[in-house]
């Protein structure tokens, strides 16, 4: 559905507005990313998420799909760990010790409701189409800082390039092609909303800003 991935462009090109996107530039110093104890928040329960939507499944449809997606993402909260350990980020933490904003609380929140009572079709649309949108997004933008700061390094963070825009594709060849205005159309354009709007205001709280979910498309 041509005019589902044009509408989950249009919402991350929004955030990429955003107050994080912005902010990234003005890193000066490896301190000045104490987002990534947020990150290890939402990669864990992202991660978990995806590992119980795939436990839940039983339409031999989706099941290979959920699979590949849980396996392909199941080590990454570690690798971050890894990371994260090796720039000195835990030296006076556990990882998961900064507690998580009320924004990322939502947003994860959101990951682990999609995959306990959405429909399949639902849950490609809130947790691949536009959530690894995002995340591609994401990792496209701090990559080159990281390289500027000197600490890209290990498999976390390259990885990501590879495979978030095979994982937002996943799936949406099983969802039903409907228009944008009928009833199945209007939902997955609620979905793409309200899943932006959440990831919208996590990272902007990331950046220590409070912002009001985005205008919707439709």
């Amino acid at each position: 559905m041509e005019w589902l991935l044009r509408s989950s462009e249009q919402y991350r090109s929004q955030l990429r507005q955003g107050p994080f996107f912005k902010s990234l530039g003005a890193a000066e110093r490896p301190n000045d990313l104490q987002w990534v104890h947020q990150l290890i928040h939402q990669s864990r329960e992202f991660t978990q998420a995806l590992c119980l939507r795939y436990s839940l499944c039983h339409d031999h449809r989706y099941q290979p799909v959920f699979a590949e997606h849980a396996f392909e993402e199941a080590d990454h909260p570690d690798q971050l760990i890894a990371w994260m350990r090796e720039h000195d980020f835990l030296n006076d933490v556990q990882p998961g010790g900064v507690p998580a904003t009320q924004e990322t609380m939502n947003c994860t929140a959101f990951s682990w409701r999609s995959a306990l009572r959405e429909p399949h079709d639902v849950q490609v649309v809130g947790l691949n189409l536009l959530s690894e949108g995002v995340a591609f997004d994401f990792y496209s933008a701090v990559i080159p800082v990281l390289e500027r700061l000197g600490i890209l390094s290990g498999r976390y963070w390259k990885v990501h390039t590879d495979v978030d825009q095979h994982h937002l594709t996943m799936g949406l060849d099983l969802c039903e092609q409907v228009e944008p205005d009928s009833p199945k159309g209007r939902l997955y354009q609620r979905v793409l909303w309200h899943s932006a709007s959440l990831y919208h205001q996590m990272l902007s709280s990331w950046a220590g800003e409070h912002v009001e979910p985005l205008p919707r498309l439709h």
